[in-house]
């Protein structure tokens, strides 16, 4: 325990300058006559202890519930583990390291000497009385959520939420428990703020029978999805398998502080820590993937958010495997997609892009359904047009990724036009039999959609009317893997000035009319002229690529992300236009492209060193760099929730 203990005062000096206060929470071991337990300290104070103060972990099967003793001890460096354990069949160790001085990972590794069933409860008794916190707020009553999927058939009577955390707070000090994705825990995912234990429980299981889940045609725009589902976890004789969990401490003044000190645990665990912006983005990433239970085509996808259920569509987890940036994870949400997710909106288009960044991975994406998108998009073209079928074929709407206007079936939205010349160029490189002059003609296509007197990209080729800010993320996304751009700078550039002029004080509205004015009927939130973050952030970066002032472009970034997170540090499905309040799903999946794209189109333009973005952005948030990883000081933020 000393080597330990050395350890954590040794990262506490230079994780904080030397200073004589620090947080300082490390696990001690406790010998009883029953075994070894761990309790948590921070100093010399008892945070969490095993529960009901009884020594081990809580294992629970079909037939019993053991809470496992653990009768060896070792420490090797700044790691801790409990081994020897027993539960019915297995075989337990129970493993702590320490990160940083704030922030522990515990990884519980079994071993089967039998096929067993069960699930572990990963949670912790808090000693003393504070107030409970999920990622959405304080916890008041005792209350059970899932980060997995939401509906009593996945045993959530009370709700869902996307981050898998449990926190404690006393005053201004928060002690809080992360559970990994989803994905990583075979979808099931559970935790239950018990207020009358004084206990925070994170399981990976609840023990409930199997069934059948089934996922309606209502619920989904082509298919319908079953798949089979129980509470246990399975292991089979001779199997291991490790979980990994979390234990964080932070300085905290808000639930803003709570929520933004649970993103900088898991980015500072899994690396995804070189900013704050970068931490959020590609956090909500890792949180919404999820082992692929519906179809045999791969193992894992990207869920658009807890709320859609267990399938992608292409668009989302396109730009959530960006934000991931890890070539498993992308090869095997890309196998995921069949030809039912392709043939509306843009889907075919990103899939011909998506599928040739896996190959240029070296993957083998599957070149039949590759051949299936192209015939797509090829026969639904027109002179270069791509022009989309209906979805419904009594609707004239659902024809682009996020608005719900109607179009002519003669019709050509903007905004699926960028993301078609880009999805040219990946067919010709994949092997298609795609021209040169038929990539071409379809960026005159794209440039025709420009409105001339009015200084705007209009939303369609028939809608010059109304002006589309959902038009120009298509060249992004093309100029980034393709090093082209589609639009003349002057194009791009008059329609970022229009915009300026018209924008609502809360962003760009998706559609509006030529004066920024809501459409007659419309709201203002959602595809209803909401604003959405991906869209203004490609704009700006629209205006980078085309030469407009970077410090200007960064400014208006900036601006835009102080609107996002106005109310907590989340990218939203929207944000209302009117009112400025988020609307729909809280980290949205497909903001985390944001993230991906910023970074390539500055490499492409030859820029180094710190993103000055997200240098300005951690400072508004107070998020400091220290020894490499990112930690809060709520005193020094300037950005913090309205609400």
């Amino acid at each position: 325990m000393r080597m330990l203990k050395l350890c954590a005062i040794i990262l506490g000096t230079l994780f904080f300058g030397g200073t004589v206060s620090y947080a300082d929470i490390h696990p001690v071991i406790v010998s009883t006559s029953e075994g070894l337990s761990i309790r948590i300290l921070d100093n010399k104070e008892v945070v969490f202890s095993t529960p009901d103060k009884k020594p081990g972990l809580l294992v629970v099967q079909p037939s019993q519930t053991t809470v496992v003793k653990f009768q060896l001890k070792t420490e090797i460096g700044a790691i801790l583990t409990l081994s020897k354990g027993k539960a019915a069949g297995l075989e337990i160790s129970d493993s702590y390291r320490i990160i940083t001085p704030g922030l522990i990972e515990r990884t519980v590794t079994l071993k089967a000497e039998t096929d067993q069933r069960y699930y572990i409860d990963f949670g912790w008794n808090s000693l003393k009385k504070g107030s409970f916190y999920s990622f959405l707020g304080e916890e008041k009553s005792t209350v059970n959520y899932t980060p997995s999927c939401p509906g009593t058939e996945f045993g959530n009577p009370d709700g869902w939420q996307t981050f898998p955390f449990l926190g404690v707070r006393y005053g201004d000090k928060l002690y809080g428990i992360l559970g990994d994705t989803p994905g990583m825990w075979e979808n099931r995912s559970f935790m239950k703020f018990d207020q009358e234990k004084n206990r925070l429980s994170l399981c990976n299981g609840d023990g409930s029978l199997k069934r059948t889940v089934l996922f309606p045609f209502s619920a989904d725009a082509t298919s319908v999805y079953r798949a089979t589902f129980d509470g246990w976890q399975h292991i089979e004789q001779g199997e291991i398998q490790s979980w990994k969990t979390w234990i964080f401490y932070s300085d905290v003044k808000s639930l803003y502080d709570v929520q933004l000190a649970a993103h900088l645990a898991l980015a500072n665990a899994k690396g995804f820590n070189q900013s704050g912006i970068e931490a959020i983005l590609r956090n909500t990433s890792y949180l919404l993937l999820r082992r692929n239970l519906l179809r045999p085509e791969s193992d894992y996808i990207f869920i658009s958010g807890v709320g859609y259920g267990w399938k992608q569509w292409v668009s989302d987890g396109f730009y959530m495997s960006r934000g991931l940036d890890d070539p498993k994870f992308d090869k095997e949400a890309q196998a995921a997609i069949f030809y039912e997710r392709l043939d509306y909106e843009d889907n075919a288009q990103y899939y011909l892009i998506w599928s040739l960044l896996v190959k240029r991975a070296g993957g083998n994406p599957d070149m039949r359904t590759v051949g299936r998108a192209y015939r797509y998009i090829k026969s639904h073209e027109k002179d270069g047009l791509y022009i989309p079928p209906r979805l419904h074929s009594d609707k004239k709407c659902y024809k682009t990724y996020h608005d719900q206007l109607n179009y002519e079936d003669d019709d050509a939205p903007s905004s699926d036009q960028g993301f078609h010349c880009g999805a040219l160029m990946a067919a010709k490189e994949l092997g298609f039999p795609v021209t040169d002059a038929e990539i071409e003609n379809a960026i005159n296509g794209y440039r025709r959609m420009f409105n001339p007197a009015g200084g705007y990209m209009a939303t369609s080729l028939l809608q010059q009317q109304n002006i589309g800010q959902d038009a120009l993320y298509g060249e992004v996304l093309t100029y980034v893997v393709f090093g082209k751009k589609l639009l003349p700078d002057e194009m791009v550039k008059t329609h970022l000035e229009t915009t300026m002029r018209i924008q609502s004080p809360y962003g760009m509205r998706v559609i509006s009319k030529a004066n920024g004015e809501l459409l007659d009927g419309h709201s203002g939130v959602y595809t209803n002229g909401g604003s959405w973050f991906l869209n203004d952030g490609a704009n700006y970066l629209d205006g980078l690529i085309h030469g407009m002032d970077p410090k200007w472009v960064d400014d208006q970034l900036i601006w835009r992300m102080e609107k996002e997170l106005a109310f907590m540090p989340a990218f939203h499905e929207s944000i209302s236009t009117v009112t400025g309040k988020p609307y729909g799903h809280p980290l949205y999946s497909w903001n985390s492209g944001y993230w991906w794209l910023r970074r390539e189109v500055r490499k492409n333009l030859g820029s180094t060193g710190p993103d000055p973005v997200d240098v300005r952005m951690d400072k508004a948030l107070g998020i400091i760099h220290v020894d490499g990883f990112l930690k809060l000081d709520p005193t020094s933020a300037t950005l913090r929730a309205r609400n």
